[in-house]
């Protein structure tokens, strides 16, 4: 009889702990829903990074040029894009280097002969500078060139530049600030 009371003690508490782990692993399956919430027309653009120039085709042109002659011409580039962009005007020489490395290029920004120029130097001297930042929309900036031929010292110096031709074109490009 010990050993049956026993025996029922032990298997009721069996039982116990069966009840109460079917409880618990019963009770971690029950779970709670919720209707999906969409939020639509989240919309978006790139902005836009554009320039515009005043004018059409070269900015000066200067033929049959003698010593102490020169030669001057403005440009306005424009931000017409919707970004503010960092710019940078580059120069590209070609023909007679000999030519180009003595003629002088002064470059004015949006005051003409005015304050310090942006570049001052030989044209076949420019490779690039900077030209800071455009705002978005409305930026805009006028450029002034000179380019002069001054003498090189003696009519036998200057005499080495007869017939000779340059060319230099002149790049400005921009990326977003």
């Amino acid at each position: 009889m010990f050993r049956n009371r026993l025996f029922t003690k032990i298997l009721l508490s069996v039982g116990a702990v069966a009840v109460v782990a079917v409880a618990a692993v019963g009770g971690t399956f029950a779970n709670f829903t919720a209707t999906p919430t969409s939020i639509a027309s989240n919309a978006f653009a790139a902005g836009s990074l554009t320039m515009t120039r005043s004018g059409s085709g070269a900015i000066f042109s200067a033929s049959a040029m003698k010593i102490g002659d020169s030669a001057t011409g403005s440009v306005t580039i424009s931000n017409t894009g919707n970004l503010a962009g960092s710019y940078t005007l580059a120069g590209s020489t070609s023909g007679s280097s000999a030519l180009a490395n003595q003629l002088t290029l002064k470059i004015y920004a949006d005051s003409d002969n005015s304050g310090s120029p942006i570049y001052d130097g030989s044209l076949g001297g420019f490779s690039s500078t900077s030209l800071g930042t455009f705002a978005a929309s409305t930026g805009a900036h006028t450029y002034y060139f000179h380019v002069g031929l001054p003498t090189a010292g003696s009519d036998a110096a200057d005499n080495a530049f007869q017939g000779l031709s340059a060319t230099e074109t002149f790049t400005w490009s921009a990326v977003q600030a």
